[in-house]
C-alpha cells in the first residue's frame, strides 16, 4: 500500500484535484460533488505585500544604478507597502473564513451521503460560518429524494455529534420533503441552574419506567430561595391511580429528595386523572402532644386522639355513617396504648357518649372507674363473659327497637365497649370452659362469650354500639375462625411501637408499614388516616384520671390541670334498651362501691355457690395465640392437678388452610424431662399463657 503524502493531501484540499481525476478503484470519473473546489487567492496578495516591503533590498541587489525607471517603479511600489499589507492580511482572514465554511460544507455532505446515501445538490452554510461550531446550514437535495425517519435520525445525531463539540449550543435539523430541503439551525443551550435535588429527581424519573414522559418543575421556594415544592407531570396510566403504587412512589421520591435543612419531611398530593403530583414540605411530627383542653373537632361524633403531619388531627369516627366504626389498638407495654384508650374515652365523655370496659390485667382501665360517662369497668373473667353476653342482648334489643319504632339507627344513643388485653381475656374464657367444675363449664358454654363477641363485631354498628379492642400484638387468628373474620370490621387501627413483618401485613396489608417507628419517642405510631391509608402520628398524652391519692399525687400540676380541664360539665346519660345490660351494670356498680368501702372486692358467686380458685390465672401477665408461639418459648400449661406450670416448647407446627392460609390447628412438642416429650394440640381460637409479661414482644 502506498504511503499518503500529507503535503499533497493538503494541497489537493486547498486547490482542488486536477481536472479529469478518476476514481482510484473503479477508474470511473468521480461524481460531481455539491461542494466545489476550494480556491484561494491569498498567496497572491501576500506575495505582493512582501514584494512591496522588501522592494529596496531587491532593488539594491538586482537592479543597477543606471536603470532609473525601474528604481522609480520599485520606489512607488514600496510606498504602497502598508495598504498592500492590510489587503494581504484581510484577504488571508477572508480565505481562512471561506476555508472554514468549506470544511463545514464538506463535513455535511459526507454525513448526508453516509447516513442517507443521497448526494446533495448544494450545501450552504451561514457566513461567517463560525469558528468554533456551525451556525446554520441549508442543504438542497435532489428532486424527489426520499429520506427515511431512521436515516434522518442518524443524520441528526451525526450533525449534533460533530458540530456541537463546545457544549454551549444544540442543533435542530428539519427535513422539508416538499421542498427537497434540509435546514440546520443552532440555538444556545440554557445554563442548567437546577439544584442538585431537582436534577436527582428528574434524572431518576427519566431513567426509570415509573412514569411516561415525566417532567419535574419547581413549584415553590422559601425566602432564602431554597426549593420547598415540586410539580411532577406525567402521562396518566392505570398504575398512577393505584394507592399501592402511589405509596411506593412516595417513599422513593422522599428518599431521592433527602432531608431538608428545615427539618420538615416530604409529602405528596396526587392528581392522577390530570397527570401530575405535588411534592411539598410538611411540618415534622411533634415529639409530645398533651391532650388539648379545647374541642379540636366540633363534630361530636369524631373522637380525636393523635396529631399527624402538618398538625392534622386524626380521629375515630363513631357516627352511624362511618365506614370505620370499631377501633383496634395494638401496642406493647409502655408503648402508650393505655394513654390512647384514656384519650378516646375522655373525648367520648366530653361529647356525651358513655362507655364501659373490661380490663383483665386490672391495671389499664382501673383509673377510669367512676369517671363521668363510665358505666362500669369489669376485671373478673366470669363477669366479663356475662358483660359480653349482656352487650349482645343490648344489641338485639336496640335492633328490635329500631324495627318496631321505624326510626333511623342514627337516632340511637351511642355506647362504647372496651375490651383491653383481648388475648388474656380469651385465654381466661377458654380455661373456664375446661374448668373442673361442671356447672362453670356449662354456664360458660351457655354464655359463649367468643361467639357473642364475634356477633357484636359484625352487627353492633347499626345498633349504635362501638367496640374498642386493645391487644399487645396483632395476629391473623385474632378473633378465631368462629368469628367470621370480625377483624375486618375494625377499620380504625392504631399500632404503637415496631411491628413484625407478619404483624404489619395483618394490620396494614403491607409488610413495611409500622416497622420503622421511632420507639425513643413515647406515643409514636401508625394510625388510619381519614382516607383509610396508614400514616405516622404522635398520640396525645392523657394522664391517669384516677382521683385516688396514690395515683393523683404522682401527677404534676400541668397533668392535674389537663385532668380537670377534660372533665365534662355534665356527665353522659345511660340509656339501656335491655334488662340484661341494665341489671348487669347495676350489679357491677354495687360491687365497685363495696370494694371502695371495704378495700377489697369479694369474689362474685353468680355461677355457683362454691368458691373457685382462679388466683393463678389472674396473676398471669400476658397471653398470645397458640399459633404465635415459637420454638424455645416458655409457656404455662396445666399439670395433672390443674395448676399452671412453665414448660419449654421444643417444636411448633402450625396447620393452615391451603387455600386461605387461615390457622386450623397448632401442634406443640413439649420437653417434659428425662427424654419424654408431650404433644399438645390447640385449635385455631386457643391462646396460651406466658409466665412473664411481653415475652414475645421484647424478644
Amino acid at each position: 500500500m502506498a504511503q499518503r503524502d500529507p503535503l499533497k493531501d493538503f494541497l489537493v484540499e486547498l486547490f482542488g484535484p486536477a481536472p479529469g481525476t478518476r476514481n482510484g478503484r473503479t477508474g470511473q470519473p468521480t461524481p460531481e460533488p455539491a461542494v466545489g473546489t476550494y480556491r484561494t487567492f491569498a498567496p497572491v496578495a501576500v506575495a505582493a505585500a512582501a514584494l512591496a516591503f522588501y522592494a529596496p533590498q531587491l532593488a539594491d541587489t538586482a537592479i543597477t544604478d543606471t536603470v532609473d525607471q525601474a528604481r522609480q517603479l520599485i520606489t512607488t511600489v514600496h510606498g504602497y507597502r502598508w495598504p498592500l499589507g492590510a489587503l494581504a492580511a484581510g484577504w488571508s482572514v477572508l480565505d481562512i473564513v471561506r476555508w472554514r465554511g468549506h470544511r463545514q460544507r464538506l463535513a455535511l455532505e459526507a454525513q448526508l451521503r453516509q447516513t442517507t446515501r443521497h448526494l446533495p445538490v448544494k450545501v450552504t452554510v451561514a457566513f461567517p460560518p463560525g469558528i468554533g461550531a456551525l451556525r446554520s446550514a441549508k442543504i438542497r437535495l435532489p428532486r424527489g429524494a426520499i429520506i427515511r425517519p431512521k436515516e434522518m435520525d442518524e443524520f441528526t445525531t451525526a450533525v449534533r455529534g460533530a458540530a456541537a463539540r463546545t457544549g454551549t449550543h444544540t442543533y435542530t435539523v428539519r427535513h422539508h420533503a416538499h421542498r427537497d430541503l434540509i435546514l440546520i439551525t443552532r440555538t444556545p443551550i440554557e445554563p442548567d441552574t437546577r439544584s442538585p435535588r431537582h436534577k436527582a429527581l428528574q434524572t431518576a424519573l427519566s431513567a426509570g419506567t415509573i412514569f411516561k414522559e415525566p417532567n419535574v418543575t419547581v413549584h415553590s421556594c422559601d425566602e432564602d430561595g431554597i426549593e420547598t415544592g415540586y410539580k411532577i407531570t406525567f402521562t396518566p396510566s392505570l398504575n398512577s391511580g393505584a394507592r399501592g403504587f402511589q405509596a411506593k412512589v412516595d417513599e422513593a421520591l422522599a428518599a431521592l429528595a433527602g432531608d431538608h435543612k428545615s427539618g420538615r419531611t416530604w409529602a405528596t398530593a396526587w392528581t392522577p386523572a390530570e397527570g401530575y403530583l405535588m411534592m411539598y414540605l410538611r411540618a415534622p411530627l411533634p415529639t409530645r402532644v398533651d391532650h388539648p383542653l379545647a374541642l379540636v373537632d366540633e363534630n361530636l361524633r369524631h373522637l380525636p386522639y393523635a396529631t399527624g403531619a402538618a398538625n392534622l388531627s386524626l380521629y375515630w369516627d363513631v357516627s352511624t355513617k362511618s365506614n370505620k366504626p370499631h377501633c383496634l389498638i395494638v401496642g406493647p407495654t409502655g408503648g402508650g396504648k393505655t394513654s390512647v384508650i384514656r384519650t378516646l374515652l375522655t373525648e367520648a365523655s366530653r361529647r356525651g357518649i358513655p362507655f364501659l370496659g373490661v380490663d383483665p390485667k386490672m391495671i389499664e382501665l382501673d383509673g377510669l372507674e367512676g369517671y363521668p360517662g363510665c358505666a362500669a369497668i369489669v376485671y373478673d373473667a366470669v363477669r366479663s363473659a356475662m358483660l359480653v353476653r349482656a352487650l349482645h342482648a343490648e344489641m338485639m334489643a336496640r335492633n328490635h327497637y329500631v324495627h318496631v319504632k321505624k326510626i333511623e339507627p342514627s337516632q340511637l344513643p351511642l355506647l362504647i365497649a372496651v375490651l383491653d388485653e383481648f388475648f388474656i381475656l380469651s385465654g381466661k374464657w377458654q380455661r373456664l370452659a375446661k374448668d373442673e367444675d361442671e356447672e362453670i363449664r356449662a354456664q360458660v358454654k351457655q354464655l359463649d362469650p367468643l361467639g357473642a363477641w364475634a356477633d357484636l363485631a359484625v352487627l353492633a354498628r347499626s345498633a349504635g354500639i362501638r367496640l374498642l379492642l386493645g391487644v399487645q400484638r396483632p395476629d391473623a387468628s385474632l378473633f378465631g375462625s368462629s368469628s367470621g373474620n370480625a377483624r375486618d370490621n375494625f377499620g380504625t387501627r392504631i399500632s404503637l411501637g415496631n411491628l413484625s413483618q407478619d404483624g404489619a401485613l395483618m394490620m396494614w396489608g403491607d409488610a413495611h408499614v409500622g416497622r420503622e417507628v421511632d420507639t425513643s419517642i413515647p406515643g409514636r405510631g401508625v394510625v388510619t388516616a381519614l382516607d383509610g391509608s396508614p400514616v405516622d402520628a404522635q398520640m396525645w398524652w392523657t394522664p391517669n384520671v384516677d382521683p385516688h391519692p396514690n395515683k393523683w399525687n404522682q401527677l404534676s400540676d400541668e397533668e392535674k390541670a389537663i385532668v380537670h380541664g377534660l372533665a365534662p360539665i355534665e356527665s353522659p346519660t345511660f340509656e339501656f334498651f335491655s334488662t340484661e345490660l341494665r341489671e348487669f351494670v347495676e350489679a357491677e356498680r354495687a360491687l365497685a362501691r363495696r370494694a371502695r368501702e371495704f378495700g377489697d372486692a369479694p369474689e362474685p358467686s353468680v355461677l355457683t355457690d362454691f368458691p373457685t380458685d382462679h388466683d393463678t390465672v389472674d396473676e398471669v401477665a400476658d397471653a398470645i395465640p397458640a399459633s404465635a408461639v415459637t420454638e424455645g418459648m416458655v409457656i404455662l400449661l396445666d399439670d395433672d392437678n390443674g395448676h399452671p406450670v412453665p414448660v419449654t416448647v421444643d417444636t411448633v407446627a402450625v396447620v393452615r388452610d391451603k387455600d386461605t392460609g387461615v390457622v386450623l390447628e397448632t401442634v406443640m412438642s413439649i420437653n417434659a424431662g428425662e427424654r419424654v416429650k408431650t404433644t399438645v394440640h390447640f385449635d385455631a381460637t386457643e391462646v396460651v399463657m406466658l409466665p412473664e409479661p411481653d415475652t414475645v414482644l421484647t424478644a
